[in-house]
Order: structure tokens, then sequence, then C-alpha cells
């Protein structure tokens, strides 16, 4: 249990302590083993008591907390260790007041107060605490004891809670097996599938060679024109390859992302350059609108305008007339630049539709037999963007309608461009720690802002900072849950949006989100998304169940608070 040997240390102690004027002992002396063995006894004891015990070291930072203490807060013993005390109750004056009076007498008996629970609710509860002082009364911190005020059939409700939630966990459980199932039925149709695709241009292209070598053709016209359909396999047999290499090494995680500002409209200039020729090709009519004005991201160059060609490409194959349309619009005030890529072609169903972005996935089996593919494209797209700290899905009325794909990357305002280097802080490890370092006044509950914007980052702390509250902050999705880990903050809140390192388990506050709720080290931490998007999340992660509460860009700092104090209320708010 967790703490055990803290209390088994702090129950033991060196020597045995007697009172001054205390008779002396008569009758046999005690034996040895006894004095030795009796933190046993004592330990078992306030691990088998009903009501709650912890321990708080002199910071206010929970030492031990027994088994009893779940049925209160809501969280295992082991993860309340290592918490503020302050963070479990609601009510920080009456708080205070029993604090004051525990300082004044020493202790205080079955004060009645409201404890926070794991899933934010209040539970009546009565504090007993004792302080603890060493020979020369310097405080070693307190023992509390926690009485559960509330009525049998409620602790019974609570019980039939829990009963409950397991079985949505065992819920889970079956879903993800028919998840793993369903993925490892994919990767043999995509294994299947590849070797046909590899095949097919390979065969062509030995086919025509072999034509044009063994002098099969009617003059110079005909030769060329097999030469040219052995170029264009050729072409598409390098296309595949290279989407094989690129879900090889995101899967290895060896995919570098260099991010630096980017102009937009440069980009734009290469992919109509690079991807006209495939779109007369087919009689298709190709437009790229750049936003109006400057339009700058965060962004590696190479990577977008690999984005932008796999999409492109894609609209143009799926679509067999008319037009593909590719546009960029700059949302300045919400942080960032919203790409577009519409095509006038085949469409998807809509119950395909959440499922693309996922590895191996076309539209269906017809799809891919008719138009070819490995089913990585989307994919790759995705995890590119991510990597950039941007977002991407697709929508489509239906089949025969068409298709856009949007993706999100972050805008950076002139002041930003003008300084390079100051979005990239994050990749040395020596700033990762700092932003690590909790700021604030010391008793306060610590808020840890997950955020990529320099600027954000500093006015969120100080708006926390100046109200009471203490800070730390993380930049990437990795970073955000170590921090939680590490800090075990009273809240955490999550830029949706936020740059990957290579090799990294998370890459986006989704990712992030999602690690939080099973991660046995921060389960429970109350969360709040800031996002520029409207709605926060893309049609693709519609299956990812109840979001909490949501901040949108731009905000003020009254709505930060806002937000901030119903989750998580501050102890000392200043003017």
């Amino acid at each position: 249990m967790g703490g055990g040997e803290d209390l088994g240390r702090a129950l033991k102690g060196d020597r045995e302590r007697v009172p001054a004027g205390a008779p002396e002992k008569s009758g046999p002396p005690e034996a040895p083993e006894w004095r030795g063995q009796a933190h046993h006894f004592l330990k078992a004891l306030v691990a088998e008591s009903l009501r709650g015990v912890g321990i708080v070291d002199p910071q206010g930072v929970i030492r031990y907390a027994n088994a009893a203490c779940r049925t209160i807060y809501g969280w295992e013993a082991e993860e309340l260790v290592g918490r503020h005390f302050r963070e479990l109750y609601a009510d920080p004056q009456a708080l205070n007041r029993m604090l004051a009076r525990a300082r004044l007498t020493g202790r205080v008996d079955r004060w009645p107060i409201s404890a926070r629970t794991r899933g934010g609710g209040t539970v009546p509860v009565a504090v007993s605490l004792i302080r603890v002082y060493d020979e020369g009364h310097q405080l070693l911190g307190s023992l509390a004891l926690i009485h559960d005020q509330r009525k049998p059939q409620k602790l019974v409700h609570q019980l039939q809670e829990q009963e409950v939630d397991l079985i949505r966990l065992n819920r889970r459980l079956e879903l993800a097996n028919l998840e793993l199932e369903r993925a490892s039925r994919l990767k043999d149709e995509f294994l299947a599938n590849t070797t046909h695709e590899l095949r097919t241009p390979l065969n062509a292209i030995l086919g025509y060679l072999r034509l044009v070598l063994d002098g099969v053709y009617e003059g110079p016209e005909e030769a060329r024109e097999f030469l040219s359909n052995a170029h264009q396999s050729a072409r598409s047999l390098l296309n595949l390859i290279n989407e094989l290499l690129d879900s090889a090494r995101i899967e290895a995680g060896k995919v570098e992302v260099s991010l630096d500002e980017v102009e937009v409209a440069q980009v734009f200039a290469e992919v109509k350059k690079l991807s006209l020729v495939q779109a007369q090709e087919k009689n298709l009519r190709l437009t790229l609108q750049p936003p109006r004005g400057e339009a700058r991201v965060r962004a590696d160059a190479g990577k977008l305008q690999q984005v932008l060609l796999n999409l492109v490409a894609n609209a143009i194959k799926f679509t067999p007339a008319g037009e593909v349309r590719v546009r960029a619009r700059s949302f300045a005030a919400r942080g960032y630049v919203r790409f577009e890529v519409a095509d006038t072609g085949v469409g998807i169903p809509p119950e395909l539709q959440p499922r693309l972005f996922q590895k191996f996935v076309q539209g269906d089996g017809s799809s891919t037999r008719r138009y070819g593919g490995t089913g990585l494209g989307l994919a790759i797209c995705r995890n590119l963007v991510e990597f950039m700290g941007g977002q991407i899905w697709l929508r489509s009325p239906g089949a025969g309608q068409g298709t856009t794909v949007y993706f999100t990357l972050p805008h950076l305002a002139p002041a930003v461009s003008r300084r390079p280097a100051a979005h990239l802080y994050w990749r040395r490890l020596e700033d990762r720690e700092r932003g690590l370092q909790v700021q604030g006044e010391e008793d306060g509950p610590v808020v840890l802002v997950v955020e990529d914007e320099p600027q954000i980052v500093a006015v969120m702390t100080r708006v926390l900072r100046k109200h009471g509250f203490r800070t730390a902050y993380a930049v990437t999705a990795d970073d955000g849950l170590e921090g939680a880990r590490r800090l075990q903050p009273g809240l955490i809140t999550i830029d949706m949006g936020l740059p990957a390192r290579p090799r990294s388990a998370l890459r986006s506050g989704l990712d992030l989100y999602l690690a939080l709720q099973k991660d046995p080290g921060a389960a429970g931490i109350p969360v709040l998304l800031v996002t520029g998007h409207d709605p926060p999340l893309t049609p693709d992660h519609s299956g990812v169940g109840e979001l909490p509460p949501t901040l949108t860009k731009p905000f003020r700092a009254r709505e930060l608070l806002q937000k901030v104090t119903d989750l998580l209320p501050p102890l000392n708010k200043k003017t």
C-alpha cells in the first residue's frame, strides 16, 4: 500500500519516550522483541481501519493514506501519496479555520468539512487532526483521521456505482479486443493488396520494355508510347515504395520534423508545379488559392509539401471528372491556418469516414481494386500533420458527392516571425526541465499548462499565479504526461494542437487527454481543453466519448479564471 513503509518508520520511532514526572515502570520488563515489532501491529491496525487515515508532511504533501481513503475520495491510496492535501477539500475557508485551530491547540477533533472526490463531487466528512513534533519541538507532520459522514444508503449507492464502472470497463476491454481482431484482418488484407499493387506496375514496366527491346512496335511513335507507359508505371511503383518507407519510418519513430516558419504561398506554388501535369492528364481543373496577404505557419516545409502533394494526388486519383481545389484560410485570432483540399470525385459513405485515417484503410475493397494504392496515404498525412502540431479531418456528403480534407497548422504572428528561434525552445532538455519547475505561492494548488506558444504560456501562467495558483508548463504531449506524473497537479490545461519530437508516443492534445484517463498515476486529475477549433474535436475523433470542459481561443483572462476556478478554486484570490 502506498506510503506503508513511511508509516512504519513514523510509527516505529528510534526510542521510547517517557513523559517528565511519570512513575517508573514496575513489574516484569518488556520483552525487547515486542518493542521491536510493535510497529507492525500498529501498521496493520491503521491499514484495516474503516476510517480514512493519512499522514501529511510539514509542507502539506500526503505521505501515507490507508485503503479506507478510497471510499471517501475515490483515489487509490497510492494515487493520494504525493498530492497536496488542499486539493482534497472543497471549502478553502473552512479548511483554513481548521488549520488555524490545529496550530493553536495542537489538534482538532471531528471538524466538519466537505471533501472533494476524484470525480469532482463532494462528500461530507469530519476530520480529526493531530500535529506531531519531535523532541526538539520541530514539526514532523500531521496525522489525520477522516470520518465519512454520509448516510449508509449513500455508501451503498457508491458501491453500486463502482460496480457499474467495472461493468463499463469490462465492456471497453471487449471492444478493444474486437478492434485488435479488426486491425489484424486489415493487416492481412494490406499485405495481400500491397503484393498485388507492387507486382502490377512492375509487370507493366517489364512488359513494355520487353516490347521495345524485341522491336515489337510499329514506328518510333509507338515505341515512345511504350516507354512513356513504362515510365508512368515506374513512377507509380516509386510512389508505392515511398509510402511503405514513410509508414515504416513513422512506425519506428525515425521521422525527423524540423519546425520553422513557412510561407504558405511558396509551398502552394511548388505543389501546383508538381501536380498540374497529373491533373491535366485526367482533364481535371486544378486551382490553388493561398491566404490573402502574407501567411506563415510553424511547420516543416518539406513535410507540409508532402502532405499537400499526397492529398492532391489522392483527390485526382478519386475524381473521374471535374476539379480539385486547394486553398488555405488564416484564423490568426484562433492561432491556426486551415488548409482545404476539395474534389468533385467519388465521395465517401458517412459510415466509412471515421476510419480512413487509420493505416491500411481505403473506402472499401472495391475502391482498392479499382483505384489502387496501399491505404497508407491518409494515415501518413495524419501522422505528419500531428507531428507539426496540427489536426486533420475530412467531410463528404456521401458516395458520388466529392470529398474535402481539412487540416490545420499553428499560425505564426509577424512578431514571432521576426524571432524564428522563439518557438523551438522546447527541443532542449534543459528548457523542458525548466518548464516543469513549479512557480508561485507555496500553498497554491498546481496548474500544469500544456501549450506550445510561448506568448500564451506566459499569459496563462502569469494570470494564474496572480490569483493564488502555482504553475508549471510543458510544450509536448509526452512532456505533459511526464509533468502530470511527476507534479500531480490539481488541474491540467491542454492545448489540442501540440508539436511532437521523433519517437513520440503521444502527438496531440487529444492523445495526452486519453493517456491521462488510462494512466494510474494521473487518472482523475481534472482537465481543461484549450483550442482554437470549434468544435474542439474533428469528426474522426467522434468515438472519444464525453469531453472535459473546453476553453476556446482567443480567450480573456476572466474566462480562463472562471474555467479554472470552476474545476479548482484558488486558495487566496488576489485583486
